[in-house]
């Protein structure tokens, strides 16, 4: 007769290359990493640092830990897979009954945070000038290309996140980073699902939030064109989706059917023409559109789960079923024991 198999907990650690001794490796209580579109990839490593039998501290003298060190973490069931690579920016130390430290840090998506800048681009894609900076931190770039060339754009005293995130989202775009690549691409909500997690079989638990969108039905972009004098306009209303996920309505339907339209006007003084105003206009309304659906979800231990990806849902019906885009997750494993909690959006049902 088979025995029942028995899934257990797994991870591994390698600082700036090499392993933990065994005496730090028991010490550590719990390891947790967090992904979510746009922002840094976050790791916290807990490790009680009290050892009663040489009545001392450990892993507090900043050489077996330092803020600059490199992680590599791999997480899993029964066998860890390499699920990201970053850098020590934080250590945290509590002396209790119980004293515990943590290891915190992120990916290399944080160095764009460090410092601000006043400097123009001329001539430049936002892809471009994504693949620029992203360069200038050493990270290699790989970028989807976003089109369109624009004559002048200004960073005013912003890091290079907070422009970079301004442009992606001005355009619809997201990025990410990837150990020592840098990505910059349009959102994937319309790909096809990488995954299926299914209500009582490999999904504990999942909640839904279906919420009305009261804007956006309709996003008219305004503009000057200072050369021939004259107003620029272009508008985004139904049939402007990127996607609806395999849903019957979009989340503009959806509620125009219950409240009626709800058009919105954008004036943007940076627009040059028309194809501009309408790639704004687009990405605006598919913007708003992903509000409509969000959900958070449960499971044992999957690092295959990552923001940036879409999965299946099933168990819940045919509406509330279907393909939901993850937005973040965060992986725990506490005292053996690996859950994944996960975000997802979807904009049609």
């Amino acid at each position: 007769m088979e025995g029942n198999l028995i899934n257990v907990a797994s991870f591994k650690l390698l600082f700036d290359g090499n392993e933990l001794s065994d005496e730090l490796l028991m010490a550590i209580k719990e390891v947790t990493f967090e992904d979510d579109i746009n922002l840094p990839t976050m790791f916290v490593i807990k490790l009680n640092i009290v050892n009663f039998m040489q009545g001392t501290w450990r892993g507090i003298d900043l050489e077996s830990f330092k803020p600059g060190d490199t992680v590599k973490l791999s997480m899993g069931m029964d066998s860890a897979v390499e699920i990201m690579t970053g850098e020590i920016t934080a250590l945290d130390m509590t002396f209790l009954d119980t004293a515990f430290l943590e290891i915190r840090g992120y990916n290399k998506l944080h160095r764009l945070r460090f410092g601000t800048m006043r400097r123009s681009f001329k001539d430049m894609k936002d892809s471009d000038i994504a693949s620029s900076i992203a360069s200038e931190i050493g990270l290699t770039p790989e970028v989807e290309d976003s089109q369109k060339s624009h004559h002048y754009l200004f960073q005013n005293d912003q890091s290079n996140y907070e422009f970079l995130l301004e442009r992606s989202k001005r355009i619809g775009f997201e990025m990410f980073v990837n150990n020592d690549t840098f990505i910059f691409r349009k959102s994937q909500e319309d790909k096809t699902p990488e995954l299926t997690l299914e209500y009582g079989v490999d999904l504990d638990s999942f909640s839904v939030q279906i919420k009305t969108l009261t804007e956006g039905s309709q996003v008219e972009v305004r503009g000057w064109d200072i050369k021939k004098k004259e107003v620029i306009t272009s508008t985004a209303s139904s049939g402007s989706e990127n996607t609806r996920m395999a849903g019957r309505e979009s989340g503009y339907d959806f509620s125009q059917s219950a409240f009626g339209s709800s058009s919105v006007c954008i004036v943007d003084d940076m627009i040059t023409d028309t194809d501009e105003a309408q790639n704004i206009a687009k990405a605006k309304y598919n913007l708003m559109l992903k509000e409509f659906i969000s959900g958070e979800g449960k499971c044992m231990g999957n690092p295959r789960i990552r923001a940036g990806m879409t999965v299946e849902i099933k168990g819940f019906g045919e509406r509330i079923s279907g393909i939901y885009y993850v937005i973040s997750t965060i992986h725990s494993i506490n005292e053996g024991l690996y859950t994944t909690t996960f975000k997802v959006r979807r904009t049609g049902i």
